[in-house]
């Protein structure tokens, strides 16, 4: 058919007018007919009709399509075979590559939930009807299927079409005389960006991009956020993740990997920020390899949630964008957090059974697993994208995870503050990850930050044992408890340490009050040039917390170990 016609629509990825979502369309849609060209050829009837209809041209940098007569119901039928829907989840033949994620829907669920909750999870056109929330049990092993995990999700309702087909009809036909007329579509091109004003136009431009926006969805990742409060309830939050795409080949070569390695992984779709998410698909997007440099300059991570401001605007889309990152990976910056993905992954913990369900009849519903994700590592990731040492600001939480931990506090009931309480969870959660990373060398931008943090260790225990010798004073405290007031003491301390002063003040103090080292007479002008910086001042109390979160000691443990022989006696 290409032979004895003249394209009829034609995209570059150079092209005028080519923002990021377009690119993305056309890495989808480039995606979707090589997928059908792979199929066709192994007998796939869907695929093979596809091909009758339709005949295209793939190169690098573009797509051309031809068809013979009308452009709705060629264009229909690709966009059918694109948007797919099996057992209630969305199959995406361009990206769903694999028959293991054909033909188990489960696997197809973050992709599906993700899409749902970001491009198609308005009230308009686009939205297919879908079904109350279920949850179903997914296998974490196949070896042992007492191991599961429970995922929640919303299917589409049997029946339903693809809604996409409404726009090609608006679009239709799409060539007049051979020019693209333009047309004007609702908000779920850009999704989130609703309109605040009535003057807010809609997006606009000619009907060849609007064709290639229906294809976007296909070519992001989808991440799930941390929940933040929102109308009064802690609501769950989405990000979807599309790099700036400059070569369709290399997007063919490394999506369907990055398919079965990321987004088919309950656990690695859970991120604790933006940077995190971005961080995890540049990672993924790399590869095994790093001694090539990185092909992607750009990754754009938008997210999307529910917040206060809109509730009283009903015609406003449901969800909203809350924030962009634009994300610049350095082969350096990815290595680290390769290294922080290594030591802080997301991790399947068992679930502590509650007697009720123990019982055999909820056996079959009942998760034996649930997904812990580090406090720690979205202020690290977070600190990898600014460029900043990562343990900057490590005992303050980061945005995303602030409404998580103040809903943690208000559940305790509890006299405790929520940097207190971050505080706790990092030295009960992270601290043993959190000195993994202090021994990668890797990790450090020069040996006098590992010099003062060594320092600051050996003076906490230096402390510790002045302590020790003090409970032979008497007192009705223990070890313990003598220590937890003194931490919590020296951290308060740090925190409020807000300039320059004030800080060289309260670390000068606390190291004289430890009684001095052989290390800290050696790296004195180390130490001084920390505390003296101009502006760099701050590393020395996030080095001073970095320490105090991960020290441990063996005196202690014997303590509560011999607190808990008398709670027994």
């Amino acid at each position: 058919m290409a032979d004895n016609l003249a394209p009829k629509v034609q995209w570059f990825l150079t092209d005028e007018g080519m923002g990021v979502l377009e690119r993305a369309g056309l890495a989808g849609l480039y995606l979707s007919l090589t997928a059908a060209e792979k199929w066709a050829a192994q007998g796939d009837s869907q695929a093979q009709e596809l091909q009758r209809i339709l005949s295209w041209e793939l190169s690098d940098q573009s797509v051309k399509l031809w068809w013979a007569g009308e452009d709705l119901p060629a264009l229909a039928k690709l966009v059918e075979w694109a948007w797919q829907i099996k057992e209630g989840v969305y199959y995406l033949p361009g990206l769903h590559r694999d028959l293991d994620t054909r033909e188990h829907h489960f696997l197809r669920i973050p992709t599906h939930s993700g899409i749902v909750a970001t491009f198609l999870q308005y009230t308009g056109q686009l939205r297919p009807a879908l079904e109350d929330q279920t949850s179903i049990l997914v296998p974490l092993d196949v070896s042992d299927p007492t191991k599961t995990l429970s995922i929640r999700y919303r299917p589409i309702k049997q029946g339903q079409t693809v809604r996409q087909i409404r726009v090609l009809k608006e679009i239709d036909p799409l060539t007049r005389q051979g020019d693209y007329r333009e047309i004007s579509l609702a908000g779920w091109i850009h999704p989130g960006s609703a309109p605040r004003y009535d003057t807010d136009a809609a997006w606009t431009a000619t009907t060849e991009k609007a064709l290639l926006l229906l294809f976007a969805p296909i070519a992001c990742f989808y991440m799930k956020l941390p929940k933040t409060k929102a109308k009064k309830r802690m609501r769950e939050n989405w990000a979807f993740v599309v790099p700036e795409i400059t070569s369709l080949n290399d997007i063919l070569s490394r999506y369907g990997e990055m398919q079965v390695s990321l987004q088919n992984r309950f656990d690695d779709i859970q991120v604790q920020g933006l940077e995190d998410a971005g961080f995890r698909f540049a990672v993924a997007y790399a590869g095994r390899a790093l001694q090539r440099k990185f092909s992607v300059t750009e990754i754009n991570v938008v997210a999307m949630g529910v917040t206060d401001y809109y509730s009283a605007m009903p015609t406003v889309t449901t969800k909203i964008r809350k924030k962009i990152l634009r994300l610049n990976p350095t082969d350096i910056s990815i290595n680290r957090y390769r290294i922080l993905m290594k030591i802080m992954s997301n991790v399947f913990e068992p679930r502590k059974l509650k007697e009720e369900e123990r019982t055999d009849d909820n056996s079959e519903i009942t998760p034996t697993h649930w997904i812990r994700q580090p406090t720690a590592r979205g202020r690290i990731a977070e600190n990898l994208v600014n460029n900043l040492p990562w343990y900057r600001e490590l005992a303050w939480p980061p945005a995303w995870q602030v409404d998580e931990v103040e809903d943690q506090r208000k559940r305790l009931k509890d006299n405790i503050s929520t940097e207190r309480l971050w505080f706790s969870n990092l030295q009960k959660r992270d601290w043993r990850a959190l000195m993994d990373l202090v021994k990668e060398q890797a990790m450090w931008d020069s040996l006098e930050e590992q010099a003062f943090f060594a320092i600051y260790h050996q003076t906490l225990r230096n402390v510790l044992t002045r302590e020790v010798e003090g409970l032979s004073r008497g007192g009705a405290r223990d070890l313990r408890e003598r220590w937890e007031n003194r931490v919590e003491k020296i951290r308060r301390d740090l925190m409020r340490a807000k300039t320059l002063d004030s800080n060289r003040k309260t670390i000068v103090e606390f190291l004289a009050g430890g009684g001095g080292s052989k290390e800290l007479t050696e790296k004195k002008e180390a130490i001084w040039g920390f505390l003296n910086h101009p502006y760099d001042w701050k590393k020395a109390r996030d080095l001073a917390l970095l320490a105090l979160v991960t020290f441990t000691d063996k005196r202690l443990a014997k303590s509560e170990g011999k607190e808990e022989g008398k709670a027994h006696e």
